[in-house]
């Protein structure tokens, strides 16, 4: 295919290789539609550039699930042995250093690396790009990778991952389609209408070059027909060796494609000449994906499983190398379901060892529609490790559904101890989905199971590790979580369970930080430098996470600072998806707390957007998000603070305190002191019926809230310093207290609560620096009424940098109309209730002197939003 109307896209890619040739690493993204040329464009940049140049090619394959680490096994037959024999291995973490070491190689080319087709990548491999992408400004690379821009929204993996990247890193290119100019050089003096090939194309050059290579005049619906009309203008022999060739993949090893054919190496030659098939010795390939799958599914349901089970048959017999995901996926399409029962647990027990943990959960789903009730314990580990999988990817409701069918086969099989190991495990998806009480109740119920059992085995020492966990986050009993924590250090450590004793270690170190006391600190480092020591990944995260939660809950931010960074960096090389979420909400809680609420907000609804999310984080978010619209005085805060409660259920006593105390806020700065004293009062209560690992920061807002509406004279003794000091009066010092810790909203409602001019007019500063317009109002007012004269004036509204008067949220809502959204979607998406959604509708409509929603969408491109910014549109 000529490369036609490209030459903008090589200059802006060859721009970018000069950078990477300095040193300066680049990530290059080609988005665009489905052949509308972007692997062409590679590849012509890539031929360009081969002087001085080394390029490693590897492309995503469109199997479901995506084999791990996909691109990678066609980087191996380029760079040599290490890198084949790790994926071989199946060590994730080897499998990376060995594609760092090669991007690293001193004194060797500048090096082209592409993976084609991201948007059908797993999950190792966006682990991998995020890896790369850390370390890409110290490295003479240049990283290109394509991707469809329309299957990838904005809670696909890839999009996520691109996310974690650092800022300006990533330069995006968008492929455009051909113009008609271009058709027009493209037809040539064949017999086809450039104009008709161009409106029924699209400008889509692999669909316009099949219509011109297929076609005798005439322009095909679909390009299914397309391609069918070219097959159909080959000899029968090379036809049946095509549709052979379709069911092994866009590309192939050609001696495969051999053994399980029955055509020729004339046949072969006469697809090469016809240009369906392309490549050069043991790898060929379609010219196109869209090519490879039209001729797929033309292939009736007879012939799909004769020639998927010779590919099954042959791969097995060893004609290549196969990985497991390989076989499995050929097996399901034979519908062999020994097969199927025998490979796919297979595939999910490399991909869960890969760290792609989407692709395992898809394998064991896989699996288990294949084992039923006649194989009641195999059906029961499949259970458990779809589970378990499932959990890990932030799946939660599906986690619990399968944990709960496996418990039920364990009861009925009579097998106590995989029961109480059941048990044990059900607990800790029932905490995170929000299930506290009933979580807690079942880990007891795994101890009670099993202690009995002689001789005690690990499952017991997991037990107790559960259960001291499980009341310590709930802050019950400290006591009790220590006793069962150091128990279950104890039994692991004589049976040698080196993960579990980690386990154990975490729980108590976190305990003993929540008591006051200082060495857990140190007890955690110890954790992650034993949980690294033996690879467990999930040991290491949990224990780096409390680290960070720790520090953020007793509001020990330099100690945060010091730990948020490692524990980011060190999710985003392992795929533990719901770790990473709990890491991000917290993230964004600091960050709100110092008083950057547009990162905050960005991070909270970053969290709500994904497909799904444990209700746990999920309350997290809502609760800042209802935070950040309380202090900045924007409409319909209830709206988040509500979903947040309905979501936080039986959570926590912290989680519980940390949104009863926003609630309580948010009724007192609508000047409703009644409300905010029951919101308070609810909260305090749920503190007193927890032990004192309850510390005075979780309860401690609760009661100057409480202070504050009149419900209490004076604070209970033990109540943080800052309030404490606020509540006597000394203003200074508690705004002097505030900044210390680094919160400057707090320390500008300590100084807001003063008589002196001095301090008001410090606090109005603060609060117009944040945004903070109710507060900000209330002193204003005050100083007002004390006849101050000269306030300084707040940063202009957006209303007044918008010709047409819409406010930031109706500048959002508009963005969202202009996406095609509906009120209630519009609603869900930006967390408000679909009545606050319509006045905002009807009010846009007002200001835009407009009567339709479609002439409304029209008029979103030419608003801005406040700073520059164009509203966001997810």
């Amino acid at each position: 295919m000529e490369l036609l109307e490209r030459g903008a896209l090589l200059a802006e890619l060859s721009g970018l290789l000069v950078e990477a040739r300095h040193g300066r690493g680049r990530v290059a993204l080609l988005a665009g539609e489905a052949g509308i040329g972007k692997t062409s464009l590679v590849e012509a940049f890539c031929a360009e550039t081969r002087d001085g140049v080394r390029v490693l090619w590897g492309s995503c394959d469109a199997v479901v699930p995506a084999r791990p680490f996909g691109p990678l096994a066609d980087l191996a037959a380029q760079v040599g042995a290490p890198l084949g024999q790790a994926l071989r291995t199946g060590d994730r973490d080897q499998v990376i250093d060995v594609v760092l070491a090669l991007l690293r190689r001193r004194g060797g080319p500048t090096t082209v690396v592409v993976f084609d087709d991201l948007h059908w990548a797993d999950e190792a491999t966006l682990d991998l790009l995020r890896v790369i992408g850390r370390r890409m400004r110290d490295l003479p690379v240049l990283l290109v990778g394509t991707y469809r821009d329309h299957e990838v929204g904005a809670d696909h993996p890839l999009r996520l991952a691109l996310g974690d990247l650092p800022p300006g890193l990533v330069a995006e290119l968008h492929v455009p389609a051909l113009s008609l100019a271009a058709m027009r050089a493209l037809v040539g003096d064949r017999r086809v209408d450039p104009v008709a090939l161009h409106r029924i194309t699209a400008g889509n050059p692999f669909f316009a070059t099949e219509v011109i290579s297929g076609s005798a005049g005439s322009v095909p619906v679909t390009v299914r027909d397309a391609v069918i009309a070219r097959v159909a203008r080959l000899t029968p022999t090379a036809g049946d060796l095509l549709r052979t060739a379709a069911a092994l993949g866009h590309r192939f090893e050609s001696r495969l494609l051999r053994a399980v054919a029955d055509g020729s190496l004339e046949a072969l030659e006469e697809c090469r000449d016809h240009g369906m098939l392309e490549g050069d010795g043991d790898v060929l390939a379609f010219r196109h994906e869209l090519a490879q799958r039209a001729i797929h599914d033309t292939l009736g349901h007879a012939l799909r499983r004769t020639l998927h089970a010779r590919i099954l048959a042959a791969l097995r017999g060893g004609i290549v190398p196969a990985d497991p995901a390989r076989l499995a996926h050929h097996a399901t399409q034979a519908d062999d379901e020994a097969a199927i029962r025998e490979l796919a647990p297979l595939a999910g027990d490399h991909a869960t060892v890969l760290g792609a943990h989407r692709e395992a959960a898809a394998h064991y789903a896989a699996a288990l529609r294949h084992v039923h009730g006649s194989d009641a314990q195999r059906r029961a580990e499949l259970l458990e490790a779809h589970a378990r999988e499932c959990s890990v990817t932030d799946d939660v409701d599906a986690a619990l559904v399968s944990q709960r069918e496996a418990l039920e086969l364990w009861r009925t099989l009579g097998d106590r101890r995989r029961q109480g190991d059941a048990l044990r495990a059900l607990s800790s998806f029932m905490y995170l989905a929000g299930e506290g009480e009933g979580a807690i109740e079942t880990a007891r119920s795994a101890v009670t199971l099993l202690e009995p059992l002689t001789p005690a085995g690990p499952e017991l020492a997991w037990a107790w590790a559960a259960l001291a966990q499980r009341i310590m986050v709930a802050g019950h009993d400290d006591a009790a979580a220590i006793e069962h924590g150091a128990r279950a250090l104890r039994l692991a450590e004589s049976f040698g369970e080196e993960r579990i004793a980690v386990h154990a270690l975490t729980t108590l170190g976190t305990a003993d930080i929540y008591m006051g006391g200082e060495t857990g600190w140190v007890r955690l480092d110890e954790s992650v430098r034993r949980a690294m020591a033996i690879d467990d990944g999930e040991a290491a995260t949990r224990a780096l996470i409390n680290l960070v939660e720790a520090a953020l809950d007793l509001r020990r931010y330099d100690v945060a600072d010091r730990y948020v960074d490692r524990a980011m960096a060190y999710m985003e090389a392992h795929d533990f998806e719901l770790y990473h979420r709990l890491l991000r909400g917290r993230k964004a809680q600091l960050a709100f707390e110092r008083g950057h609420w547009r990162e905050a907000e960005d991070g909270a609804r970053a969290l709500l957007a994904e497909a799904t999310t444990a209700n746990l984080i999920r309350a997290r978010a809502l609760t800042l998000v209802g935070q950040i619209r309380v202090r900045r005085g924007e409409s319909d805060p209830w709206g988040a603070l509500d979903a947040a409660l309905q979501a936080a259920g039986a959570s926590e006593v912290q989680e519980l305190a940390w949104l009863h105390a926003a609630r309580a806020e948010a009724a007192w700065l609508d000047g409703d002191a009644d409300r905010a004293r029951t919101e308070a009062e609810v909260g305090l209560e749920l503190a007193r019926m927890a032990s004192s690992t309850v510390v005075p920061w979780f309860w401690s807002e609760l009661a100057f809230w409480a202070w504050k509406s009149g419900g209490l004279a004076r604070l209970p003794e033990g109540t943080a310093e800052p309030y404490r000091l606020q509540a006597a009066g000394d203003h200074a010092a508690a705004a002097a207290s505030w900044a210390a810790i680094g919160c400057p909203y707090q320390r500008a409602r300590a100084l807001a609560d003063s008589e002196d001019e001095a301090h008001l007019r410090e606090a109005l500063r603060i609060l117009r620096g944040l945004g903070a317009r109710p507060l900000a109002g209330q002193v204003e007012a005050r100083l007002r009424r004390m006849g101050a004269r000269q306030l300084p004036r707040g940063p202009r509204r957006a209303t007044r940098g918008n010709p047409r008067g819409l406010t930031d949220r109706e500048l959002e809502v508009l963005a969202l109309l202009a996406g095609g959204l509906h009120n209630s979607d519009i609603a869900e998406r930006l967390v408000l209730s679909p009545k606050t959604v319509d006045h905002h509708v009807s009010a846009i409509l007002a200001k835009l002197g407009v009567r339709t929603r479609k002439e409304a969408a029209h008029e979103a491109p030419l608003l801005e939003r406040k700073d520059g910014e164009v509203a966001p549109t997810t």
